[in-house]
């Protein structure tokens, strides 16, 4: 592991631990990061005895006005030049995964530690990372990937490592949830979606969040940490609010629920099964209290019960929060667990689920779900809407998957959720 420059501190005559950082990034997160540093330096050396000093900054564009003020010789627009900066600890958020990963490679194979909030790059390379990393001796760490603020990989790892975690499931999305608490209150999509880019809960490109891909991304990291499944390898059954957000809203409506895009994985006997998808909850149920940009993350054990952490989990602050958490945290290895074999496998589970579809042809939704081996299911109309939502018996995803495929073979836009109002959601 790299070596900490140690200085003496005038105050008190006591040694203090300076931390050189090398930041990759400095949009919504890095920009917070940076913001924290400048604001809470003093406070954090004295409280920690540790000095954190911003050494250098890559960036697009060197000459871009910022909200923290940063010294112009420590920013650059080169990755070559960054990596060689003289670090003890490189930050990356710069989000994506060109040139996230060759920073990650690089930093670790120098034996720097590696702290990021990237989740596509530890979802995608996670294994190999922490395969590095204990080669090199070297830290990886990537509390801010998952949830913001809301520490649950560090309680997964470290206060639950002795326990039989079953399963882990929550709201893991802030941008979404945020829009999907707006569309409830009557806002259009289009309304919540700028809104949300203007508070920092979305990015530019927003599709990672509305596909459910970076929902995804996380519940793999999570049964990583949990179960011990390379993230890699994981398959994820993947719904998001696409290609029409409002229709969940009106199938919410129709059926007096909330709607909330919750991410499960489940650990049965020699296999994992995860998803990500839009579900219909009751009204009173905890994750209908999931309001705006928080997450929820519910961790299942078997020696101490259902634990349920939550918090800001999308914007700025709460991410870069995380990250100054990895900073502080004391030298270590990281810890994922070694591998274990769990493959994916298809969900065995009955459950009842919706399909909405934008159209008046009832008979097409009928024979449709028949085809599917759907039967019993009852379909009611929002004339409103223009919408049709299929409310079927108990069955598995693979039957609702066909008769999904069949009506998007007629129509443009359907858009499947999960059923959960009889549930304890």
């Amino acid at each position: 592991m790299s070596g900490l420059t140690i200085a003496e501190r005038s105050d008190t005559g006591s040694q203090t631990r300076t931390i050189r950082v090398a930041l990759a990034g400095c949009g919504v997160v890095g920009g917070h990061l940076a913001a924290l540093l400048r604001e809470h330096g003093v406070a954090i050396e004295r409280s920690r005895g540790i000095r954190i000093e911003l050494v250098r900054v890559l960036v697009r564009d060197v000459q871009r006005p910022r909200p923290t003020p940063l010294a112009p010789h420590i920013l650059t627009a080169d990755a070559e030049s960054f990596l060689a900066t003289p670090a003890d600890v490189v930050i990356e958020a710069l989000g994506g995964h060109d040139p996230a990963e060759r920073i990650a490679w690089s930093t670790l194979a120098a034996g720097r530690d590696y702290i990021t909030a990237n989740k596509l790059v530890v979802a995608r390379r996670g294994e190999e990372l922490r395969d590095l990393a204990r080669r090199s001796r070297a830290r990886f760490s990537f509390e801010a990937a998952v949830a913001g603020g809301v520490p649950v990989l560090r309680v997964l790892r470290d206060a639950l490592v002795g326990d039989d975690v079953r399963a882990v499931r929550g709201v893991l999305n802030g941008t979404t949830n945020y829009i999907l608490s707006r569309l409830h209150e009557g806002t259009t999509f289009s309304t919540a979606l700028t809104d949300a880019q203007a508070s920092g809960f979305a990015e530019a490109d927003p599709s990672r969040d509305l596909d459910g891909r970076d929902a995804a991304d996380k519940i793999a990291i999570l049964a990583w940490i949990a179960f011990g499944t390379d993230p890699a390898r994981l398959r994820v059954h993947r719904a998001g609010l696409l290609p029409d957000p409002e229709a969940l809203i009106a199938a919410a409506r129709t059926f007096g629920g909330v709607v909330r895009l919750i991410a499960e994985c489940v650990r049965l006997p020699g296999a994992a099964i995860a998803s990500v998808e839009p579900v219909l909850v009751r009204p009173g149920s905890r994750f209908a209290a999931v309001h705006g940009a928080d997450n929820l993350v519910e961790i299942d054990s078997a020696w101490s019960g259902a634990l349920r952490f939550s918090g800001a989990g999308a914007g700025g602050a709460p991410t870069a929060t995380a990250l100054l958490g990895d900073i502080l945290a004391s030298p270590s290895p990281l810890s994922a667990p070694h591998s274990r074999a769990c493959p994916d496998a298809h969900d065995p589970r009955p459950r009842r689920w919706v399909l909405s579809v934008r159209c008046t042809d009832r008979r097409s939704l009928i024979d449709a779900c028949a085809a599917a081996g759907l039967t019993g299911a009852g379909v009611h109309a929002d004339r409103r809407t223009g919408t049709l939502h299929v409310l079927t018996e108990r069955c598995l995803r693979t039957d609702v998957a066909r008769a999904a495929a069949l009506l998007r073979a007629r129509h443009e836009a359907v858009i499947e959720s999960r059923y959960d109002l009889e549930e304890d959601s």
